[in-house]
């Protein structure tokens, strides 16, 4: 492609990291290919949504963007990839559509697109859909990508896996993604090592199932492989953080894991443990691995190795089947385990999982509300767990200032945190401060930086 002709190039990613890893990594292979990156709320010849499909209002959300993009410019070559557009033809919505794998082609097909269309017209005419069936060796295969995924933030996430093999029996996202597939550690490494020359303090690891991160090729099935990949990351210099994205308690969460977890000098002390519901019977149901039991051990032996933890989960209300007494049990195990950060989930049913054709649907409204007080609880918690860390000194990157002169980042346990600066000051984007915590807005943690 002729890098003068600087063709402008938008892009929107919806859902979790692994989608925004994909994106930034695009984005990178976009700019070196002679692309003008702009925001997704402007003009632009060639718009990309990564998609995501964990919830029907997350589908209905991909289709809006689509029809949102074809407004702003009627011309522009739509392209849509991910989860949604892996389960769902989009052809009506888009221009060319490629799932979870084969995306490493993408921007090849892009651009074959541009150079061979003369007109939107014929753009619409030669649309595609690149959707790979089950057979092709790339649902086997971790599928590295062409660009590092540098970001706009100052954390960087860091794909080391893709798929799941749990069915969990609500999930689309394990149909969308496919089987457990790992990135081989070489990459990895050498990914990370650019990524924290060219500035990133952060990284976090992401992928559709950390827990089964290597269990595709790994010789010893005991211990867990992420426990040596973040050993090995800890070494590269000048990385000053290392953060894990989500991870199942079930299967990793041991004393053998934590005690080298704890001596990982860059390892942040917090834990996004996927929890779903406090009930036994709702857990059977959904598939998961962890019982209310299981899940409590986790967290005593990660409190155990590392006492001031913080420790976040997700929730999904309104399962079929769950019931008053099921939903109390949620939020009593939610007050007891001191969770800092909940998201909140209401059940969507999704089609071709198992969950959808359950028995006793849950009512919208049952739902709707059961969210709110899971809500209200999770505000509770997370400012408990601020005002329980008043006085403390903690350190945070720096990520961006706010019209008040105020700068935001988050804490090592992920407290969300504003700092305001001392007179003569010199706080800048990137920086490690060593704070005072000294107050709360809200569920926002208020410091102060001092040497």
């Amino acid at each position: 492609m002729n890098k003068k002709a600087k063709i402008k190039f938008a892009s929107q990613s919806l859902g979790c990291k692994t989608n925004q890893y994909e994106m930034d990594a695009l984005n990178n292979e976009a700019v070196a290919s002679g692309f003008q990156l702009v925001a997704a709320d402007e003009f632009a010849d060639v718009y990309v949504l990564n998609s995501c499909t964990v919830t029907a209002e997350a589908g209905r959300k991909c289709r809006q963007m689509l029809r949102r993009f074809r407004k702003q410019n009627p011309s522009a070559l739509i392209v849509c990839s991910g989860c949604h557009s892996e389960l769902y033809d989009l052809g009506s919505l888009c221009d060319l559509s490629i799932g979870t794998v084969g995306r490493s082609q993408l921007l090849n097909e892009i651009i074959e697109k541009l150079e061979t269309a003369k007109s939107a017209e014929e753009i619409g005419a030669l649309r595609k859909r690149m959707v790979l069936e089950s057979t092709d060796p790339l649902w086997s295969l971790y599928e590295e990508l062409p660009g590092t995924a540098f970001p706009e933030e100052t954390r960087a996430y860091l794909k080391i896996q893709d798929g799941c093999d749990n069915r969990c029996s609500y999930c689309a996202t394990t149909l969308a993604r496919g089987p457990a597939r790992s990135r081989q550690p070489e990459a990895i490494l050498r990914e990370a090592e650019e990524l924290v020359a060219a500035g990133y303090g952060e990284l976090v690891l992401t992928g559709t199932n950390l827990n089964s991160y290597a269990c595709d090729w790994r010789q010893d099935p005991e211990t867990p492989a992420l426990i040596d990949l973040l050993e090995d990351l800890n070494r590269i210099p000048g990385l000053i953080r290392l953060r894990l994205s989500s991870l199942d308690a079930a299967g990793i969460i041991s004393p053998e894991f934590m005690e080298r977890y704890a001596k990982i000098e860059r390892a942040c002390p917090h834990f996004h443990l996927s929890l779903q519901s406090g009930s036994d019977k709702i857990l059977r149901a959904m598939r998961r691995r962890d019982s209310r039991e299981s899940y409590r051990r986790a967290v005593e032996t990660i409190r155990e190795y590392l006492p001031a933890a913080g420790i976040s989960t997700d929730i999904i209300v309104g399962f079929p089947g769950e019931s008053e007494e099921d939903f109390q049990d949620t939020l009593d195990f939610c007050e007891e385990m001191g969770f800092m950060r909940i998201h909140v989930f209401r059940f969507s049913r999704r089609e071709d999982t198992a969950a959808y054709s359950l028995a006793d649907q849950v009512h919208g409204d049952i739902k709707r509300e059961r969210a709110e007080r899971m809500h209200e609880l999770a505000h509770d918690l997370a400012v408990k767990a601020i005002e329980n860390s008043l006085g403390q000194s903690r350190y945070v990157l720096v990520e961006r200032d706010d019209e008040q002169g105020r700068w935001h980042g988050y804490t090592e346990d992920y407290l969300p945190t504003i700092i305001t600066p001392l007179a003569g000051q010199p706080i800048s984007r990137g920086k490690l401060l060593k704070v005072r915590l000294n107050g709360r807005e809200d569920t926002l943690a208020l410091a102060r930086a001092y040497d």
